[in-house]
């Protein structure tokens, strides 16, 4: 087994055990840390960005096919508690996916099967173990949120 497949084993481990915010992260590969909220509140991409603004980030946005693998395997660990919350968004126009806190075009999508469907007007992205689904913005739910390195307040 390899070193990072330990690490990765460990925190899986580390995720599954912790209540509220959960410090996961693999400094080899992405100069970020995960926070992961166990709240199951109707929140709003507003009030979850807020929370993350103030741990000196934002809602997880999904740079490439490593990082969603990454979050995904997070969600996985936790399995029983997710979906989960990210902050890619397509409330300014129907379809174009952008980052909530930056409003760029969202880098990578990779959606469950039949999705993104729009089923009564979902503008919010959740991750889960299977993929990526649109949901409802003010449903109940869970959320991720990434900080660089460089912003980290401890």
């Amino acid at each position: 087994m390899s070193v990072s497949a330990i690490l990765l084993l460990l925190g899986a481990l580390m995720i599954a055990s912790v209540e509220g915010y959960v410090s996961y992260h693999q400094e080899f590969r992405f100069p970020k840390r995960y926070y992961v909220s166990m709240e199951y509140e109707p929140f709003g991409l507003a009030k979850m960005h807020g929370r993350c603004k103030t741990l000196g980030g934002h809602l997880v946005t999904l740079d490439d096919k490593d990082e969603f693998d990454y979050v995904k395997f997070v969600v996985g660990a936790v399995r029983g508690r997710g979906p989960f919350f990210t902050g890619i968004t397509d409330t300014k126009q129907e379809g174009t996916w952008l980052n909530y806190h930056d409003s760029k075009p969202a880098k990578y999508l990779k959606w469950r099967w039949f999705q993104p469907d729009n089923y009564w007007g979902e503008d919010c992205v959740e991750i889960g173990y299977y993929g990526l689904n649109d949901k409802g913005c003010e449903k109940k739910g869970r959320y991720i949120c990434e900080v660089h390195y460089s912003n980290v307040k401890d």
